[in-house]
């Protein structure tokens, strides 16, 4: 990452989520220091059809599973595990069955 340059960091969006924003892998240049809730945060805004979806007030809706880098966040730091360059979060919704 040369001087200046914003992390970059890729996003994949399954099931439902991927259905509501139209597409399944997209690739986000995110501010130094960003965390997982400003990611879901930023995918809300660009896809309005994930609103309420993602977040709920200050943190991550209970309904969203979310791994960075194949980590699930509850076990990193949650919705302020900070992503760097090159990280992988993936959005999953709840799963489908009873």
């Amino acid at each position: 990452m040369g001087r200046g340059a914003l992390p970059r960091i890729t996003v994949k969006l399954f099931a439902e989520y991927q259905s509501l924003a139209g597409q399944r892998i997209l690739e986000l240049e995110v501010p130094e220091g960003a965390t997982v809730l400003d990611v879901a945060r930023m995918l809300e805004e660009r896809f309005p059809g994930l609103r309420g979806r993602l977040v709920s007030g200050d943190s991550l809706s209970e309904e969203a599973r979310v791994l960075v880098n194949g980590r699930n966040v509850e076990w990193l730091e949650g919705p302020k595990t900070r992503l760097r360059d090159g990280d992988t979060v993936a959005f999953f919704p709840p799963s489908a069955g009873g």
